[in-house]
């Protein structure tokens, strides 16, 4: 187990530097009113794309895990599925890039998107196939390319298109990187009929519900955020962020490994308290570390990383700091849901804290802008982990409920110094 953290833990180090470093060259090249416009565009078309992602990442974990000698069946039913949602969003953009504004980056970041979803297919895949090395070289590739192309748009000063534009060509090439590997891994796997196409979506609808409320976070605040703010507030919101997302990446790589364990587990009618106390303490050990970064040295990851027309950032990380350790809590025990077979309570639960965030959070984004939401955000999360828990305990697939509250109570006492005192 811990040689496959190593081996996932490796690409995400690469990609988690990668993507650092290029939003931060775009947010540096642009500065905070148009970084606002391409991370409003950024994030509008993210949500779009989760339709045709639909949740199916958790699913092929699952059942390439506990059947792998399926793996090319699921995998093409999985490609059909996306395949046909992709189609359909982009013929519905195609209509929509007529009346929007900024049209070339509807487009360029909605096809990268998409292009994306594919290659996470194929990710997914080997993770469950026990193949991390294999992913670890394929994504740190990727991830580089990605950069050198965002990299030569940003050094010859190119607007906001052409870089959106070296963003999608970045995941083009990535996905042909991923084809003729993944042919050798898994054999020839071909498009579905029409028929098996809808009955994969009518099976896997609970993964995608709560792949979209789930993905609404860190998305939808852009638009939530424009209508009552400035387009520069949305812009250094995002700075911090893209930051926050950077580090988040650590999340889908610890899932990725105990998640399959789990289902082996639960598909054996095994239960070992062990693997979940270690997934627990090892979600909450990292959300603590990253998350006490971002809040005790915000003026100097601002003025290093981005520089002083972000400086309205140095007040907020502190918060992004606490609603990381936050996230990580939740998504530990959502991950135990998921292994054990409870998804569709994952994703009342998940829906739950949607309509917390949207409610509560825009009439503080009204009030208290940037901050405001901020505040709805971290109270959502914890309002999350809490009903995670709580079904979980009950059904006697997690561990103690007295160490973990003592955990993340623990844990949320060390930001309050920098909250309420800095």
């Amino acid at each position: 187990m811990f040689r496959n953290i190593f081996w996932m833990g490796l690409s995400s180090a690469v990609r988690l530097g990668t993507n650092l470093v290029l939003f931060i060259l775009i947010a540096r090249h642009l500065g905070p009113e148009e970084f606002g416009h391409y991370m409003f565009w950024y994030g509008t078309t993210l949500l779009c794309a989760l339709l045709a992602n639909y949740g199916l990442s958790n699913m092929l974990l699952k059942e390439i895990a506990q059947h792998p000698e399926n793996a090319a069946k699921v995998l093409g039913e999985s490609l059909s599925l996306r395949l046909a949602l992709s189609t359909g969003i982009l013929l519905c953009a195609l209509g929509c890039s007529a009346i929007v504004g900024r049209p070339e980056l509807l487009l360029m970041l909605l096809l990268a998107h998409l292009v994306e979803t594919f290659s996470e297919t194929f990710y997914v895949a080997y993770r469950a196939a026990r193949h991390y090395a294999r992913e670890s070289q394929l994504a740190a590739c990727a991830a580089i390319v990605q950069l050198a192309f965002i990299t030569v748009a940003v050094t010859t000063n190119q607007h906001a298109g052409v870089i959106a534009f070296a963003h999608l060509a970045g995941k083009a090439v990535q996905l042909a990187l991923i084809l003729p590997v993944s042919r050798r891994i898994f054999g020839t796997f071909s498009l579905q009929s029409i028929y098996s196409t809808f009955r994969l979506a009518m099976r896997t609808k609970a993964y995608a519900i709560d792949n979209l409320l789930g993905g609404a976070f860190g998305n939808i605040d852009s638009i939530i955020l424009r209508a009552h703010t400035s387009i520069d507030i949305v812009g250094i919101y995002q700075s911090g962020m893209r930051i926050f997302q950077g580090g988040i990446q650590a999340a889908p790589i610890l899932a990725n490994v105990f998640l399959p364990e789990m289902a082996r587990q639960a598909l054996c009618e095994k239960k070992n308290p062990r693997v979940a106390i270690i997934l627990q303490a090892s979600f909450l050990v990292y959300g603590a570390i990253f998350g006490l970064i971002l809040a005790y040295f915000s003026d100097q990851i601002v003025n290093l990383a981005l520089g002083k027309s972000y400086k309205q950032l140095s007040a907020l990380l502190p918060f992004f700091g606490l609603l990381f350790f936050l996230r990580f809590f939740a998504a530990a025990w959502g991950v135990i849901l998921t292994a054990a077979g409870h998804q569709v309570h994952r994703a009342k639960f998940t829906a739950i804290h949607l309509m917390f965030i949207l409610s509560v959070g825009s009439y503080l984004a009204y009030s208290m802008q940037a901050q405001g939401w901020l505040i709805a955000t971290i109270l959502a999360n914890l309002l999350l982990g809490i009903l995670q828990m709580i079904h979980s305990v009950r059904a006697g697939i997690g561990a103690s409920l007295t160490s973990s509250i003592s955990m993340v109570s623990f844990g949320c006492l060390l930001f309050i110094p920098v909250l309420f005192w800095k």
